[in-house]
């Protein structure tokens, strides 16, 4: 288990952080490498999407940049997206199980 992030701030729980279990870490995992601009993480400039640099904002232009994004991530596909009020809402199967990410557009 790890510690939830939401919205890059973690979460308190009382005292202490609070912790998620493994599909939802790595569902946390694919929001951040998703919202990341492409080439701007020093340590590998492979990490992250370049959603964020995309002009045209096309449904399947999404989940290309989201593939290539999460591409190196074990057990994850995308599925499809859709553009709802500026919010990209990604259908993903994680580990055989069909789950959603959101983020701004």
């Amino acid at each position: 288990m790890t510690e939830k992030i939401t919205n890059g701030d973690y979460v308190k729980n009382g005292n202490s952080l609070a912790e998620v279990q493994y599909i939802e870490e790595l569902l946390q995992n694919a929001a951040l490498s998703l919202q990341a601009l492409r080439g701007s993480f020093y340590p590998d400039k492979n990490y992250g999407s370049l959603l964020g640099f995309s002009t045209e904002k096309s449904e399947a232009r999404a989940v290309c940049y989201a593939r290539q994004a999460l591409s190196g991530f074990d057990g994850i596909y995308i599925k499809s997206a859709k553009i709802i009020d500026n919010v990209y809402a990604f259908t993903l199967t994680v580990n055989g199980q069909e789950r959603q990410v959101s983020i701004k557009a």
